[in-house]
């Protein structure tokens, strides 16, 4: 048991002895919150306190999963149940819906896509693959909100939810309608029908509900800032009358509200559970003094969060800010930065370039190509490899054989009209932007293309794109990451370059009303948190090298003292 103990500075031990729930655990970035979490259940087990074969330890994905489930191994605890939310409300269901409906489980479907696309063709909608996949996002929503299609028409129009694209929320409301009714057609059910149909049984069959706390008695939720209203009604069914549970999270680091996830549940704990003990994680293992303090000032701004990180790490090297003409000007500045890292022995694996949005990536990816730097993408497709730049490459190759008397950048732009592309970005979800900022990408190509030679045609440009297109290194073990933000999540690097700190990239200008513009400070917080010793910010204050700077500093660097 005190070896248990003895691994733990005296905040994570102070947590982990506390083995009664209810507990609370606001844990900064870098603080150690899988080894307080995991000792705590270790040291509960060890003591007696809790039975391990009735412990269920719940997370949000397989490998944070994993990640528990093995480290409780190497302290030697075998029997708990480490599972996400899905697979152990879907173990229970297997085992219960059964009894209940007399038949079996309907078919789990792996994604909405093609059921959506029926229900919109139900209501008339012949809607793009992105505006399809906007959809069912918002599906997805109203679902882990627990909102039927009724409840979602007000809700909808009361948080001025709006995927643009001619599309309100009266006919998002009747696809929700057409697309449960092809669900039921088919004897298929979704990921969320898996939370909301156990929750259902729990709540209306006590015998079965009985069962299921008889089995489990101990509780632990990680990363509970990203709980949804489903997820958490299914954990109070769990739980029933008892308060045996601990949970962990960040709420500063709550960046996935557009998907249900929330930290109110996290910040009111002791509202639902009065007798909630609470404890407090600031001692960061991860980054340098340097890198904290401007952690700590962004976190300031926000009040998302009590907790100011503190670490005994030395000061390390300074937080730069640097500001470029041009994006091409930053990727190249960004990219003999990284050369020169790891010239000094730093290698790839341990460099990333972070970002806002995925279409970001491609000016960064040639700029690393061209000193010779490896790279991989995580959380998204080498830009070259997505379907809206490969349909957009083909309609390129098919203007060659029709003749125009426009520029360049005019050709283009007509001949991406026809694909969805607009002068400026569209309102709406998050996979019609995201396409359009593929294709805007392509476009601002051919303008920066005309800029450097006004007689540049569309052959040259798509001879441009091919060797762009070539310049890109295979995938490599060792390589530099780019990532956008959300999916740098839960990850470190020694060295982390953040770019595009510029107003309309992040915060991104569709961040119009407050609570969006605290996600975009809470995602700049989770960014430069991934840092361990290295970390450089940087803007541009055009697209274009020959243009005049129009773009502003982000107001998230307003303030902000560099050491």
């Amino acid at each position: 048991m005190s070896k248990i103990l003895k691994a733990l500075d005296e905040q994570q031990r102070a947590a982990a002895e506390c083995v009664a729930g209810p507990v609370v655990i606001f844990a900064g970035a870098g603080t150690g919150k899988t080894r307080t979490i995991t000792h705590r259940i270790a040291h509960a087990v060890s003591a007696g306190v809790h039975d391990p074969q009735a412990t269920l330890a719940v997370t949000f994905t397989t490998r944070a999963a994993g990640e528990l489930r093995s480290r409780l191994g190497q302290l030697g605890v075998a029997g708990v149940q480490v599972r996400t939310f899905h697979s152990a409300a879907l173990r229970q269901l297997k085992f219960f819906y059964p009894q209940v409906f007399n038949k079996e489980l309907p078919n789990l479907v792996p994604s909405k896509f093609k059921y959506v696309a029926q229900a919109a063709t139900r209501c008339h909608i012949n809607g793009s693959t992105e505006l399809i996949r906007d959809i069912a996002s918002e599906i997805e929503w109203a679902k882990v909100n627990m909102y039927s299609p009724e409840v979602y028409r007000n809700k909808a129009n009361e948080l001025r939810r709006n995927l643009g694209s001619g599309i309100n929320n009266e006919l998002i409301a009747k696809v929700y309608e057409a697309y449960l009714a092809e669900l039921d057609d088919a004897n298929a059910m979704d990921f969320e029908d898996v939370l909301l149909v156990t929750t259902a049984i729990l709540e209306n069959f006590p015998e079965i509900a009985a069962q299921v706390r008889s089995q489990y008695r101990s509780f632990t939720v990680d990363e509970f800032q990203d709980v949804s209203p489903v997820q958490f009604e299914l954990l109070k069914l769990w739980l029933g009358n008892r308060d045996d549970v601990c949970v962990v999270g960040d709420p500063a680091q709550t960046i996935y509200s557009f998907s249900g996830a929330t930290s109110t549940y996290l910040k009111n704990f002791k509202k639902h559970f009065p007798r909630t003990q609470e404890f407090e994680l600031t001692n960061n293992y991860r980054s340098t003094k340097h890198v904290i303090d401007v952690a700590n000032q962004v976190l300031a701004k926000d009040g998302t969060s009590s907790v100011r990180l503190a670490t005994k790490k030395e000061a390390g090297p300074k937080v730069t800010l640097t500001d470029y003409q041009s994006d091409e000007a930053e990727a190249k500045g960004t990219a003999s930065k990284i050369s020169k890292l790891i010239d000094q022995g730093i290698e790839p694996r341990n460099i990333a370039i972070l970002f806002r949005i995925n279409s970001q990536s491609e000016v960064l990816e040639a700029a690393l190509a061209d000193h010779g730097i490896p790279v991989t993408l995580r959380g998204a497709e080498r830009f070259f490899e997505r379907a809206e730049v490969k349909k957009a490459l083909l309609n390129l190759r098919a203007g060659l054989h029709i003749a125009s008397d426009h520029k360049l950048g005019q050709t283009v732009k007509d001949i991406l009209s026809t694909l969805g592309w607009k002068p400026s970005s569209p309102e709406g979800g998050r996979a019609v932007r995201e396409v359009w900022e593929s294709l805007n990408t392509i476009v601002e190509l051919a303008v920066d293309l005309e800029l450097k030679n006004p007689a540049a045609t569309l052959a040259d440009f798509v001879s441009t794109l091919d060797k762009r297109n070539e310049m890109e290194y295979a995938p490599s073990a060792n390589a530099v990451t780019l990532a956008s933000i959300h999916a740098a999540k839960g990850l470190e690097w020694n060295s982390v370059f953040l770019v595009g700190l510029s107003e309309g990239l992040l915060p991104i200008s569709h961040a119009t009303k407050a609570d969006e513009f605290a996600e975009e400070r809470r995602l700049f917080y989770v960014a430069v948190t991934r840092a361990q010793e290295h970390l450089s910010l940087s803007w541009a204050h055009s697209r274009h090298n020959d243009s005049k700077g129009y773009r502003e500093q982000s107001t998230l660097l307003r303030d902000l003292k560099l050491n």
